[in-house]
């Protein structure tokens, strides 16, 4: 165990009483809250630069959403695909975000590999929401979710669709 050290602090009675909320099971005392608060805080800083941590890092920050989620689907029996694509999706794209970092002398590379990566993540959520946008019944909620931005997404469809074949036809 590494030597500790004691430090003594005055903080606003606010943080204090956050403090002593702070609901960890192994820790109790506001030592233990802060020696916690302390590694969470490293292990965090540690994982900015690791994809693999932030993105465990990314979902645990989401958790509080999903399992609130999953509690009202599992009440009234109901499920939507959208949402359970943007709680997969979204913490991967900002572990990307936050991990990736282009550095010096391979920056233009990192920053080619990190925008290849963004673009394969945010297209992989962009086909899942637009297969719920092709089934008369897609698996929200509200079934007419997706109908305010339909004829937008058709409108730049055909735009692409009309210019991908004018560069395949002049060569």
């Amino acid at each position: 165990m590494a030597q500790m050290q004691t430090i003594s602090i005055r903080i606003p009675d606010d943080d204090f009483q956050w403090l002593l909320s702070v609901a960890e099971t192994e820790a109790k005392t506001p030592s233990e809250k802060l020696r916690y608060l302390l590694t969470r805080m490293r292990e965090q800083e540690t994982g900015r630069t690791d994809y693999r941590r932030c993105a465990t890092w990314m979902r645990e920050l989401a958790q509080p959403f999903s399992d609130a989620v999953n509690d009202v689907e599992r009440k009234h029996k109901i499920h939507s695909d959208l949402v359970a694509a943007v709680c997969e999706h979204v913490p991967q794209i900002m572990s990307t975000l936050v991990s990736e970092r282009p550095a010096a002398g391979r920056d233009l590379e990192k920053a080619k590999s990190s925008e290849a990566m963004l673009a394969q993540q945010c297209f992989r959520l962009l086909s899942t929401l637009l297969r719920l946008g092709v089934t008369s019944n897609p698996a929200t909620y509200d079934k007419q979710v997706l109908d305010a931005y339909l004829d937008d997404i058709i409108e730049i469809a055909a735009i692409i669709s009309t210019r991908k074949h004018k560069e395949i036809s002049n060569g």
